[in-house]
């Protein structure tokens, strides 16, 4: 069982990334307690009510228990009892809590169940928020005792050290951990950490100054740009903000990076914005280049399952809001009705006590003798305030009615708001889903050395009849060198010379080799000719003796 929890705000987000049917087959609300509502917005929305009568910002705790594959499922009452003891363990017995089981599939594609767990800290008795320090390592210790009464195996990073040593890499493994930020990161991009960190620490290794590792990061898809709080900063393609020193860390020092950069100052660089509009730029026309080739018939079933959950996530969206237009709709039907029978039950109130008085009216000598003593007068004063009376209790209960309609409506009103932020979410998810395909396509295609530079920069000339081998790979490498080329320039240069040419196969000669075109052949002719005749750099030996 592996149990990872963190205090936070932003209930409403948390509630719209719990209800999304996108990244998860199967959702199902199985306990709202200690609210009025009985959904997760509603009832997130009630604690951070109490949270505002305290200077608690952070004022729930949410809790994910993923059980670890080789145990297989848990049963709800096993994961009910390892709730409990985690109740117990941070003092949250009594505490308004919401539960939450996923069903989805991981990398694999094997379909499992985890559980999520919401509590509010706010203890309303108090008015405080419960206190919950040491969260982790209590967590690791309520996973063994529970792991150990149930016979259930543990992954290695939560297995019970007994030695500094085991304790002191455990707390490095956490440490290089990626954070949520990062996590978020990795589901837009479907690019891990260490395939970031990758790639950029073979750009540096692979170059020696700023000019070619510049070129690098754009080769694979990395611009440089200046940072709002550090220096140096990376946009990926996908527009995603990445440290240049943290991406680095363990390959070079910052004063190495600032160093090779030197020629690169952090005020001449693009600003975050616009470097992403950069990015988005060759993102679009690497996109463009790469839906003119065939698609990888490898990755073609994850392609179309992706299509598949993206076009049955639109009519479950309509289904749902169907179903609450149906709910309003009924709604005000409902109200229209109450309010009608309660127009009709006052009007029938007051014919009833105007028949009453009518029957209860004196006549003859009675009626006379009232008039005259003055018993009419009275009796006309006590109607009148009976009247008042009975108008103010119905205005009383017209606006009781009104003041509960109006609360249904603006609950009528929460519900929409909340359905609007998880397909808000739903539709990120699916679109963060489709670009992470087209993403993985264009990062099957680049970002790597192509064969034919290789094999040109190791091409040999076959050997003379002496036996011995050309000179021309060592002329060239020192040629390069001495005019500040490197690998990577070279290498920019042969792809820019290249691109867009491939030739037919019936274009060659009998050799294989391709047509040399004339201009290039005749300039190439007269750059010799100007470098054989420039003067040497070496000494004459001839002309010192």
């Amino acid at each position: 069982m592996i149990l990872k929890g963190n205090q936070r705000g932003g209930g409403q987000q948390l509630a719209a990334h719990l209800q999304n049917s996108f990244d998860n087959e199967r959702v199902e609300i199985a306990d709202v307690r200690g609210s009025v509502a009985q959904d997760l917005s509603g009832a997130f929305a009630e604690w951070a009510a109490e949270a505002r009568g305290t200077k608690c910002t952070k004022f729930l705790y949410s809790l994910s228990l993923n059980p670890y594959q080789p145990n297989g499922r848990l049963t709800r009452e096993q994961y009910l009892e390892l709730l409990e003891r985690t109740e117990r363990s941070l003092k949250l017995v009594g505490q308004p809590r919401a539960v939450v089981f996923h069903e989805k599939r991981d990398k694999d594609g094997v379909l499992r169940e985890h559980c999520h767990a919401v509590w509010s800290r706010i203890d309303t008795d108090r008015m405080k928020a419960v206190q919950i320090s040491h969260d982790r390592l209590k967590l690791r210790t309520v996973a063994q005792d529970f792991a150990r009464d149930h016979g259930l195996e543990l992954p290695d990073g939560m297995k019970p050290g007994n030695s500094r040593d085991s304790r002191k890499d455990r707390y490095n493994k956490r440490a290089a951990q990626e954070n949520l930020g990062e996590k978020q990161q990795q589901e837009r991009t479907g690019i891990t950490k260490e395939e970031r960190r990758a790639d950029i620490a073979s750009c540096w290794t692979g170059t020696a100054n700023g000019a070619a590792f510049v070129h690098a990061l754009e080769t694979k898809g990395y611009f440089l740009a200046r940072g709002d709080a550090r220096d140096y900063v990376v946009i990926d393609a996908y527009g995603e903000i990445h440290s240049l020193s943290r991406q680095l860390s363990g390959v070079a020092k910052k004063k190495e990076m600032t160093d090779r950069l030197a020629d690169y100052p952090p005020d001449m660089q693009r600003d975050i914005e616009s470097a992403r509009a950069h990015a988005r730029e060759k993102l679009q026309q690497k996109t463009k280049e790469s839906s003119q080739e065939a698609q990888e018939p490898s990755r073609g079933e994850a392609a179309a399952g992706i299509e598949k959950r993206i076009a049955a996530l639109h009519p479950r969206q309509q289904q749902r809001r169907d179903e609450l237009d149906k709910h309003r709709l009924d709604l005000h039907a409902r109200q229209f009705r109450e309010r009608a029978a309660l127009r009709d039950m006052q009007a029938d109130h007051h014919a009833e006590v105007a028949t009453e008085r009518q029957q209860k009216q004196p006549k003859g000598l009675a009626a006379f003798l009232t008039r005259i003593t003055g018993i009419g007068r009275f009796v006309a004063w006590a109607q009148d305030k009976a009247d008042r009376k009975r108008e103010a209790a119905h205005r009383h209960e017209t606006d009781a009615l009104l003041r509960r309609h109006t609360r249904e409506l603006k609950e009528m009103e929460r519900h929409y708001g909340a359905l609007d932020r998880l397909e808000s979410r739903e539709n990120r998810a699916a679109a963060n889903a489709g670009l992470r395909e087209e993403y993985r396509k264009l990062r099957a295609r680049s970002f790597a050395l192509k064969p034919e530079f290789e094999k040109a920069m190791a091409r040999q000339e076959p050997a003379g009849a002496s036996g011995g081998g050309s000179k021309a790979p060592g002329l060239f490498n020192r040629l390069a060198s001495g005019i500040g080329l490197t690998k990577a320039d070279l290498q920019a240069a042969f792809e820019r010379a290249t691109a867009g040419k491939t030739v037919r196969k019936d274009d060659t000669d009998a050799a294989g080799h391709a047509p040399v075109d004339a201009d290039k052949l005749e300039r190439a002719r007269q750059l010799r000719d100007d470098l054989s005749h420039r003067p040497s750099k070496t000494p004459d030996r001839d002309r010192e003796r």
